[in-house]
Order: structure tokens, then sequence, then C-alpha cells
């Protein structure tokens, strides 16, 4: 089982891609991810077209402390943001955090799970402490 995280980056509202693309890099290698990719995301299709370069970090269950020091860091930086956070469960992602404009994009059931999750408080100890860094608990 691991942690992965998915962390945007707007790029029509940035003008150091770049210097954001080498803090996230070397932060999530400081603090021993497993592994760290990006993939960009445009739709011009919406009112608001989305044009996000957007990267996935993942963690493993033993690094899950380093996984909370990387979400405090990350959530300090201006303009990027981090999406959602999910644990990968016997092949099940299960979301731990996730955005509003993220749940509207995704699977109807995804997101009513994740709203289950949330509003029921069944929360795992390593859940708690992510979770935290987001909403009042």
């Amino acid at each position: 089982m691991g942690y992965t995280i998915d962390i945007a980056v707007n790029t029509i509202k940035v003008n150091n891609l770049m210097e954001i693309e080498t803090i996230i890099l070397d932060t999530a290698k400081l603090y021993e991810c497993e592994h760290i990719y990006t993939t960009c995301e445009q739709d011009g299709t919406l009112k608001i077209p989305r044009h996000h370069y957007v990267f996935t970090v993942i963690f493993l269950d033993e690094n899950v402390e380093n996984l909370v020091k990387f979400i405090n860091i990350i959530k300090n930086y201006k303009k990027v943001y981090i999406e959602c956070i999910y644990c990968d469960d016997n092949c099940k992602n299960k979301i731990i955090y996730a955005t509003s404009y993220y749940l509207s994009n995704i699977d109807i059931q995804a997101s009513k799970n994740y709203k289950l999750f949330i509003k029921n408080k069944l929360f795992t100890s390593i859940e708690h402490k992510i979770l935290e860094k987001f909403i009042k608990m």
C-alpha cells in the first residue's frame, strides 16, 4: 500500500513553472518519495479553461511521516494546489482528501464514497494525520 498526492499548478497564472517544478521535485526527493511523475492537463471546453501541470508523488506506507512533512511544505507555496490524496488499498484507490473541483470531475460513486468517508469520520490514525492539514477535525 502507498499514498499518492496529485499537485496541480495553473500554467496560466505562474511565470516561474520551472522554479516550482524544481522545488516540488527536490522536496519530494528530500522526503524520500517512492516515485514522482508529471502530466499536463488542458481542457478548453470549460467556461474557465484548465491548463495545469500536475505532479503525482507516491510515498510508501512506511514513509508516512515524511508524507505529512511533504504536505506541510507544499501547502505553503502559492499557486500550488494539492488536488487529491489517495491510498492504494489492495488495488482500491481510497480518496483521503480531494478538492471540490477534483470531486466534480471523477466518478459519481467515488465522489459519494469520499463525502461519506469525511462525514462519518471513520479515519485511521494515518488518515487523521493527513486530513488534519486540510479540514477541521
